[in-house]
């Protein structure tokens, strides 16, 4: 007979232990499916609102790092110095450096420029009977009075031979093409405009049009003093492409009523960076030398690099669209040691983490209560088996003395728990379903309501501003938590049976030494 059927006929005559038995398998399995159910749940709800998540990484500057910095100075030169000279600057190196990740598919590098058009009309943005309640008079301390005109267009340069729009198909190239890497490299003024802009001043490709950066002759002192004309501040782009935009006025919105043309994303003309960057530096000299001549600049020395560092219309940020959203966390932890000083990786975590925080509690405890579960069986299991042992020990003798193997006494000891393991799990399997649901459930709105009281001390007190955070997916604690449902799959049922075969194994570990130690003939004469 080999060691199974030892083992079946043994657990079917020893009925009273066999019964026991099963009712400490069937309640270690349940306890282990309550808390493996809730912790998988918790897990399970946070993948998911992940990959709901746009993958986005914004690059950009630690605002606050660099002001507790300053802070830590010891007098108000230095503070001031670090102001002026150690300002973190997010270089187009390190930009282009993070973007070789095989993970990007698409990344932004770019700036706005609010311009005026000259030869096209804009898309109207519908409030405009309402902005013509208000008054663009201006009225100077001379009394002299001019008209603000306010501009129209936004202007947006990208250093890159796509975007992050183009990629998830924010925006979709109807005619035409996006701009490559020698009209980057040679600054050529091309540009793609919307299909509205297009239709409404009837452009098409190979159209150009006309923009300008003066909003008033009379308000800049360029014209005052003629050093530059008003053609200086135009700027003349070649349309190379038309392009639509799933991006939409909110009329609802609150600032609909006070909204510029220029905020519409109808408005919005896309063009290589350094074409936008080549326009802009013949009006920063002429600011330039005009500050030299005037007595502005304090140090005469002061280069012209030096005096538009902060003026230039180059990059701040740049914001990274990822192959997948849950690469987000380890592409920022591979890239954190690569960063310029004072300047972060923000994938938008410190927002995420605060609405998981009730299913982190979760699954931290449930985690807890498995362990203690597990330890505790493997500790009882070791025991009951070792103080039967005592009453079998003619048995285990008899079989020696017959030629069995001590490790076949051993496997047939594994096969009389595991048998009743399997049975108590399947049953722990059908009363767990239906208990780990409901308490679940009931333990996350408790941990929800009890996290609640503490949220307004911590209000605002981790929040940080980012000028990408338009790319980020707003989510709310309702949104992650309706992803959280705690069910007993076939996985589950699996992780179970695995778990109970390692308990089994590890509580014949004691019994097994016993068993190794036996002296058939001395037991046998013992009876005797």
């Amino acid at each position: 007979m080999n060691a199974f059927k030892r083992a079946w006929c043994y657990i079917t005559r020893r009925k009273t232990k066999t019964i026991l038995l099963l009712i400490t398998f069937f309640l270690i399995g349940n306890l282990v499916i309550l808390g493996l159910g809730i912790s998988q749940a918790a897990t399970n709800a946070k993948v998911l609102t992940r990959k709901s998540m746009n993958p986005v990484v914004s690059y950009e500057i630690d605002y606050q790092k660099f002001n507790d910095y300053v802070d830590s100075l010891d007098n108000d030169d230095d503070r001031n110095n670090a102001y002026t000279k150690e300002f973190p600057k997010i270089t187009q190196e390190s930009i282009e450096k993070i973007a070789k990740d095989e993970r990007v598919k698409a990344y932004n590098a770019s700036v706005n420029s609010r311009v005026n058009s000259v030869d096209f009309k804009n898309v109207p943005v519908g409030n405009e009977n309402q902005k013509d309640k208000h008054s663009n008079t201006i009225t100077r301390e001379d009394g002299t009075q001019f008209t603000y005109v306010e501009p129209n267009i936004t202007l947006t340069g990208n250093s890159t031979t796509t975007m992050i729009e183009i990629a998830d198909g924010t925006f979709v190239i109807e005619q035409g093409r996006f701009y490559n890497q020698d009209e980057i490299n040679d600054a050529k003024k091309v540009c793609l405009v919307t299909k509205e802009l297009a239709e409404l001043n009837n452009l098409s490709v190979g159209s150009k049009i006309t923009v300008t950066t003066l909003g008033n002759p009379e308000w800049d002192d360029n014209i005052q003093n003629g050093t530059l004309s008003p053609d200086d501040y135009k700027q003349v782009y070649e349309i190379i492409g038309i392009y639509t935009t799933k991006h939409e006025v909110d009329p609802n919105s609150k600032e609909f009523n006070w909204m510029s043309a220029a905020d519409s994303p109808k408005n919005v003309i896309l063009a290589p960076e350094t074409a936008i960057g080549q326009e802009n530096e013949k009006v920063l000299k002429a600011n330039y030398e005009n500050a030299k001549n005037n007595g502005w600049i304090k140090d005469p020395n002061e280069s012209f690099e030096e005096f538009v560092k902060d003026s230039k219309n180059s990059p701040t940020s740049a914001i990274y669209l990822l192959d997948d959203p849950l690469n987000v966390d380890s592409f920022v932890s591979d890239h954190s040691s690569e960063l310029v000083p004072y300047t972060k990786l923000n994938a938008n975590n410190d927002v995420f983490n605060k609405m998981s925080r009730p299913l982190d509690t979760l699954e931290f405890f449930s985690n807890i209560v498995v362990w203690i579960v597990v330890i505790n069986a493997i500790v009882i299991i070791s025991l009951v088996t070792a103080l039967t042992l005592k009453t079998r020990q003619y048995e285990m003798g008899v079989l020696v003395s017959l030629g069995v193997s001590k490790v076949k006494v051993i496997t047939q000891l594994f096969y009389e728990l595991i048998l009743i393991a399997v049975v108590s799990f399947a049953l722990a399997g059908i009363s767990g379903s239906l208990v780990a649901s409901k308490v679940g459930e009931t333990v996350l709105n408790y941990q929800t309501e009890a996290n609640s009281k503490y949220e307004g001390t911590e209000e605002g007190q981790n929040w940080q501003w980012s000028e990408n955070s338009t790319y980020f997916t707003e989510i709310t604690q309702d949104d992650l938590l309706a992803q959280y449902h705690v069910t007993v799959s076939p996985k589950l049922i699996g992780e179970i049976y695995l778990l109970g075969a390692g308990v089994v194994l590890l509580a014949i570990i004691v019994p097994s030494f016993m068993i190794m130690r036996l002296n058939p003939k001395q037991i046998l004469l013992e009876q005797n």
